[in-house]
């Protein structure tokens, strides 16, 4: 079946705008009628637009969108399935919010009692949470979903002293790395400090046989790749040169 842009605009719940600009960037291409040149759509388009609204769904910029609608039907295939995954997340974290908010209210009201464990479950949860969503797609991509929810479930089964020794951890990595960003000597024992830090906080997020000094490698490369980590490098030592210092004595070190 054939829908002209009307039509498909209609169907899909979206403007004709949208699909001329969709045209225009080279997301969707229309069809065109040899007789009037109108745009026409076929079921090829139709699959392709429902699947660019899918991943519309999840904040992707349409120039990631557009590389992905290039890839192959086996690609595409694993993206959407790490959303899936995402998804799932999410729903199982709302569910466990919900109950653990309901537990707190109850222990408010003297109905209940909630375990030390119980009242930061959430708080882990919330850590997973975010970063699935700022680095989720890339991380799964580069490590499988299978890595990554055996990491997110070693997280999750910290202890309240593992939970509070992984934010301690955070914040002195950052605290070391900023009195190393500007340094060109890597030899030091402060550097060779800091990556036993790096390591020892990987250890709390990876499964022991996960890491390898290759791993730990790829992991600092995207530091200074996606600028999404170096703006939080940066921004959480106030040096443009954070996350390129950070690297340095991981692939030293390593």
């Amino acid at each position: 079946m054939s829908y002209s842009i009307n039509e498909l605009a209609k169907l899909a719940g979206i403007s004709t705008r949208t699909l001329r600009y969709y045209d225009k960037q080279g997301l969707l291409k229309a069809r065109r009628d040899p007789v009037n040149n109108y745009r026409y759509y076929e079921e090829t388009e139709v699959d392709q637009l429902q699947k660019i609204l899918f991943l519309k769904l999840f904040d992707l910029p349409l120039e990631q969108i557009k590389k992905v609608m290039q890839t192959s039907p086996e690609t595409q295939y694993q993206v959407l399935r790490s959303q899936r995954s995402k998804l799932v997340a999410e729903q199982q974290y709302l569910d466990d919010l919900i109950k653990n908010l309901d537990k707190t209210l109850a222990t408010m009201k003297g109905e209940t009692q909630m375990t030390d464990t119980e009242k930061f479950a959430t708080l882990k949860k919330e850590v997973i949470k975010n970063n699935e969503k700022q680095y989720g797609t890339e991380i799964r991509e580069k490590y499988g979903d299978a890595q990554i929810d055996r990491s997110n479930q070693k997280f999750n089964s910290l202890s309240e002293n593992e939970f509070s020794h992984f934010k301690e951890l955070s914040t002195e990595i950052l605290t070391e790395l900023k009195n190393l960003a500007n340094t060109t000597d890597i030899k030091q024992p402060a550097a060779k400090h800091l990556f036993d830090l790096h390591k020892e906080y990987l250890l709390t997020l990876w499964q022991k046989n996960q890491y390898s000094a290759e791993a730990h490698k790829n992991l600092a490369k995207m530091y200074i790749c996606d600028e999404r980590f170096s703006k939080y490098y940066e921004e959480g030592t106030g040096n443009p040169e954070a996350a390129k210092t950070l690297k340095a004595i991981i692939d030293y070190y390593a």
